[in-house]
């Protein structure tokens, strides 16, 4: 090879003296680009390899009865999750993990190889195992493995009172009753830990790290249930479904001077910790948000109204012609005979739909709906319960009413109401005519320990008290005339009234199909129980006195041991 020239050499040290200052250049262009522009995003991706947040679970309020039984609560397991990227030893730690979380070690070690920067292990973990895991990370054994405790609810009683309470989601999301009614309190709030990583992945809390917020967990709530009574309810509603052959039905229990909810029950009911596995529709509470017609319970309300407006006495007769036509409709007892001159003791004994349909016409249509709404019926009452309807009432006037309606109410047809509602608006006949709001939260406890009482409360007066004592009065003596009538009980005087109502159907009523129901209160003389029983469609009987009577005393004689009532020779005689 021959030596190169001067100008050559010149040549050549030029162009490589201008590929270096390039390549110096490209350098300096390329550290200005990453230091500069994409500084921001190289801090928050260093950021990303040491800070982790974990998030801290709120635990979500108990609810318990009045008597201190629990019916929902949260039991804890932990959520366990790996980055591998911050993982140098992966078949190592795998071999320690496994038998702890139930894992196979070859699956560990896949994910503990993984080239994401987070992979969840397992949602379930025992608490054991996060005592386990909590030993391991203390003694250094295992690195980059983040562990949380999470709760899940579980619902002890199984489907106990399980319409009132509800159930919550796999999101933690209260749903029916009082876990959606009240779900933000019971919730709390979510907290969230960041904690900083070193090279091995252990956690590292420097001062100048925020360690984000704590959990707040949630409200406890006191029901004024007593599971006793509830458990009487329950029973007692499945005994007589199966008796008179029939598939559903709710007996609800109510103190009247207060609007205390002392048993709600509703069959069938589904167990709430097989939420997931179970219909929807059967989460549904039929005592808040099913209506039906009443039937002949609602001419309490009838009789009531005609005694309070004046438009009829308490001694007054009126005679039953066995028919009677309203608004060009014709509408006849339920049994198609004339009673000719009646008192009103014998127009309730005999559930005459003539002598209920004439009270209302003496009363007119617009003080017979005036009382209508001030007994609640058309609204909602208010009670503490995800998915309370208000029923519904036609009203003269508003374009669907007609004369005849005026007719079908009278006797609880036509008209559709809730058992909440009749339940309420006995309660204020029973209790000297007040309509309370009905409740069934006793009281909220909050985790610093405050508690927030909950107190009866009167809606408005509804009756005059002496209108209460002569519809009461006439109740009693009606029932204790009324020779089917299963309802009496052995030493105590109670006032009531069946009700065997027709289901409303395409076209007209079900020819075949009713509703038995019983509303009544004992003592008869100082109300202190109110107690609706509603039976649908029983096959052994249509009748109220034959099918929801039976069982009202069944739950009567029950709570009245229950919860020390004195029969009335002994009460009085104090």
């Amino acid at each position: 090879m021959s030596a190169l020239t001067p100008a050559q050499f010149a040549r050549r040290t030029y162009v490589l003296f201008t590929v270096l200052v390039a390549a110096a250049l490209v350098i300096a262009l390329r550290l200005g680009y990453w230091q500069l522009v994409r500084h921001q995003d190289l801090n928050e991706t260093a950021g990303a390899l040491r800070e982790r947040t974990i998030t801290e679970y709120a635990r979500r309020g108990d609810i318990l009865t009045a008597d201190g039984i629990l019916l929902a609560t949260d039991i804890y397991s932990y959520e366990v999750a790996a980055h591998p990227n911050l993982i140098k030893n992966p078949k190592e730690q795998a071999q320690v993990l496994a038998p702890i979380l139930n894992i196979s070690e070859t699956k560990l070690v896949e994910q503990l190889s993984s080239d994401a920067s987070t992979v969840m292990l397992t949602l379930d973990a025992s608490t054991s195992a996060g005592r386990e895991l909590t030993a391991l990370r203390n003694a250094g054994t295992i690195a980059a493995i983040d562990f949380v405790a999470k709760p899940n609810r579980r619902y002890p009683g199984g489907s106990l009172a399980a319409h009132i309470v509800g159930f919550t989601s796999a999101s933690r999301i209260g749903a029916y009753g009082l876990e959606q009614y009240y779900d933000d309190l019971l919730r709390g709030r979510d907290g969230k830990i960041r904690a900083e990583s070193d090279a091995l992945g252990d956690e590292i809390l420097p001062f100048d790290l925020p360690q984000g917020s704590p959990a707040q967990d949630g409200a406890t709530i006191v029901l004024t249930l007593n599971s006793a009574i509830q458990n009487i309810a329950e029973r007692e509603l499945v005994n007589g479904l199966t008796e008179f052959q029939a598939p559903s039905g709710q007996i609800l229990i109510m103190e009247p001077l207060t609007g205390k909810i002392l048993a709600l029950a509703s069959f069938p009911a589904p167990d709430l910790n097989t939420y997931s596995t179970t219909k929807l529709d059967q989460f549904g509470n039929p005592a808040v948000s099913l209506p039906y017609e009443p039937g002949s319970v609602f001419k309490v309300f009838t009789l009531a109204m005609g005694l309070d407006s004046g438009k009829i006495t308490p001694n007054l007769i009126m005679n039953d012609p066995g028919s009677i036509v309203i608004g060009g409709r014709r509408f006849y007892n339920s049994d198609r005979t004339a009673s000719g001159d009646v008192d009103l003791v014998t127009a309730m004994e005999k559930s005459l739909n003539v002598i209920a349909a004439k009270i209302a016409l003496s009363t007119g249509p617009r003080v017979f709906y005036e009382y209508l709404h001030d007994f609640g019926f058309g609204s909602l009452t208010h009670i503490d319960l995800a998915g309370e309807i208000p029923g519904t009432v036609k009203n003269p006037g508003d374009g669907v009413w007609y004369e005849s309606d005026l007719g079908t109410n009278s006797f609880g047809q036509g008209i559709a109401t809730t058992p909440i509602q009749m339940a309420t608006a006995l309660s204020a006949v029973a209790n000297g005519g007040n309509l309370m709001r009905p409740y069934i939260v006793d009281r909220i406890i909050y985790p610093d320990g405050s508690i927030d009482p909950r107190a009866p409360r009167i809606v408005r007066r509804v009756l005059k008290p002496e209108t209460c004592q002569v519809v009461i009065d006439i109740l009693s003596r009606s029932i204790g005339k009324e020779s089917t009538n299963k309802a009496n009980l052995e030493g105590y005087k109670i006032a009531g009234k069946t009700g065997t109502a027709q289901i409303p159907v395409p076209g007209g009523y079900d020819p075949k199909w009713t509703i038995a129901s019983f509303g009544g209160f004992l003592p008869a003389d100082n109300p202190q129980y109110v107690i609706l029983v509603k039976i649908d469609r029983p096959a052994k009987s249509p009748w109220g006195s034959q099918v929801a009577s039976p069982i009202f005393a069944n739950v009567a004689r029950q709570l009245a041991q229950l919860t020390g009532l004195p029969p009335d020779s002994v009460r009085l005689a104090q």
